[in-house]
């Protein structure tokens, strides 16, 4: 079966169809954690054995951070970070305290404030990755394309180094997430598309409720890449991807609409000018399956 399909979209698409794969439902990434007591600097081995480690203040520390971890569990956002804000006052490595107030501050829309907190907690812990993907947000929503860059340089060598082995095992991470319309939009980057599932960018619509409204990914079309690079010696280096919709209905995943390919992979930038346009005019569908998976 072939068809056409012509839509309003950037340059870079290819408005042609050719028989494309179904892909698979992906999978939630696993998150690590930092200890949720806030950490003080560390003593030398010399004064830890000396005795000098100050207990009671840690445990001062500890009692202050679960008040305001409680505080910011009840939706008391700024309470919860005034107490944050004193843990750190007194200890400026309190490393949980920093990443909670990050979270805070990226929730409230303060995003320079937010990149503060998380730059010194990635300062103090290089090797973790919820900062880093934080960090990653947070400078995409400021249009820090060049720091985006060398984040993202960082975290793929994380990815691939095993030193946090939960997070190796997580074929995505979180590379933004905005507002539009009163909906939430989460956009997920894999690390491998040419991996299962093939995903390259995967966009999540939430009601405000939290609910999975829609998912629109761009996949890696395998089977019609190497279709079309046995066809032709000049598509030896061609590569094949198509935009895809999982159906939802009811909280589950009814129907994988396909609705065009394009023969070169873009750039973050046209991908998202292009999901938004995709978002507000949905093309028709030129193939569809029938499925029935949970819409996790």
């Amino acid at each position: 079966m072939k068809a056409k399909i012509f839509l309003i979209l950037p340059a870079f698409f290819i408005c042609v169809w050719a028989p494309a794969q179904t892909p698979p439902t992906p999978t939630p990434t696993p998150r690590s954690h930092v200890n949720d007591a806030p950490q003080p600097a560390q003593p030398s081995a010399a004064a830890a054995s000396a005795g000098t480690v100050d207990t009671a203040k840690i445990a001062e520390y500890q009692k202050r951070f679960e008040q305001g971890y409680a505080l910011e569990q009840q939706g008391k956002l700024v309470e919860a970070r005034a107490i944050y804000d004193g843990i750190l006052a007194e200890e400026p490595k309190a490393k949980r305290s920093l990443l909670e107030a990050g979270k805070i501050s990226f929730k409230l829309g303060e995003l320079a404030k937010a990149d503060g907190y998380l730059e010194k907690l990635h300062a103090l812990v290089p090797d973790f990755p919820e900062a880093i993907e934080l960090l990653i947000q947070i400078n995409q929503a400021l249009k820090r394309d060049v720091k985006v860059e060398l984040l993202l340089r960082d975290f793929r060598e994380l990815h691939d180094s095993g030193k946090a082995p939960e997070f190796s095992s997580s074929p995505c991470f979180v590379r933004e997430r905005f507002r539009l319309d009163g909906l939430d939009i989460v956009v997920s980057q894999f690390f491998d598309y040419t991996q299962d599932p093939n995903t390259v960018w995967m966009a999540e619509v939430f009601d405000p409720a939290g609910q999975l409204k829609r998912r629109l990914l761009l996949n890696y079309d395998v089977e019609t890449t190497k279709a079309l690079r046995a066809k032709d010696a000049k598509y030896a280096n061609t590569q094949v991807f198509t935009w895809f919709e999982h159906v939802i209905k009811d909280g589950k995943v009814t129907e994988i609409d396909a609705y065009l390919q394009i023969f070169a992979l873009p750039d973050y930038q046209k991908f998202r000018s292009a999901m938004l346009i995709i978002l507000a005019n949905p093309p028709k569908p030129i193939y569809s399956a029938p499925v029935d998976t949970a819409a996790h």
